[in-house]
């Protein structure tokens, strides 16, 4: 047997396959930031957004910063404090999450946007992207049965939300935010826990309650999550 081949073997019987990886897609995941700043009188803008390892997730995000500064700047195009002594405000700041293996990485931006008000208006926006071919994880790609899913998934966050909501719990603001449709449960990511499923304010309690996340662990969506990214996903 060739000396080379003996090698091979020998380390894959030492090192044992959950040693001998494939490497990630590409790595580091995230490359470093992109930070839009902007001042006139009446207007600021403070936005960030990553850059990936991979051009299309990148330009995704990209996108999504930049539509949103452009319908920011719409509001009120001539405000200049005469008639709302306060100037205008949007901030976006980012984090990541990289799956174990680095083929999936999920992205969560959380945007503030003053207009006036009593208080700014804040929404989570999430991605989850798949490194090897640059395309995002849609609700439909990570639930092949995305009705039987939703449904599922609908019940265990009111298990979650009713007892963590305490005072704060509003039962018909709870019902129509959860009503397991993919508008409701668009905004999720992947983590090593499970999948966490945010909800703005206003969505499924008052504004004071805040942005609400719930994980809900693999083995709970069991045979309901794609085999292909329950396997990528999930930590050892």
């Amino acid at each position: 047997m060739p000396r080379t081949l003996t090698l091979l073997i020998t380390l894959f019987l030492l090192l044992g396959p959950s040693t001998l990886r494939a490497a990630p897609p590409c790595d580091p995941p995230v490359l470093g930031a992109v930070t839009i700043t902007e001042r006139t009188a009446g207007f600021k803008v403070d936005a960030e957004y990553p850059v990936l390892c991979r051009a299309e997730p990148t330009r995704a995000v990209r996108d999504y910063v930049s539509a949103t500064i452009h319908e920011f700047k719409k509001t009120d195009p001539d405000h200049d404090l005469r008639r709302f002594p306060h100037p205008y405000e949007l901030i976006t700041r980012y984090a990541v999450w990289p799956a174990p293996g680095g083929r999936f990485v999920s992205v969560k931006l959380h945007v503030m946007a003053y207009t006036g008000g009593a208080h700014p208006n804040n929404w989570p926006m999430t991605w989850v992207f798949d490194m090897q071919d640059g395309r995002e994880i849609t609700l439909d790609r990570l639930f092949p049965d995305r009705k039987a899913a939703l449904a599922r998934v609908s019940g265990l966050c009111r298990e979650v939300l009713s007892q963590s909501l305490g005072g704060m719990l509003v039962p018909d603001m709870l019902d129509a935010g959860l009503t397991p449709t993919a508008d409701n449960f668009s905004r999720f990511i992947l983590t090593n826990e499970g999948v966490a499923f945010f909800f703005g304010p206003y969505q499924v309690a008052p504004y004071a309650a805040g942005e609400q996340v719930v994980t809900i662990p693999y083995d709970n969506l069991g045979g309901l999550i794609a085999p292909d990214i329950a396997a990528g996903a999930k930590a050892d």
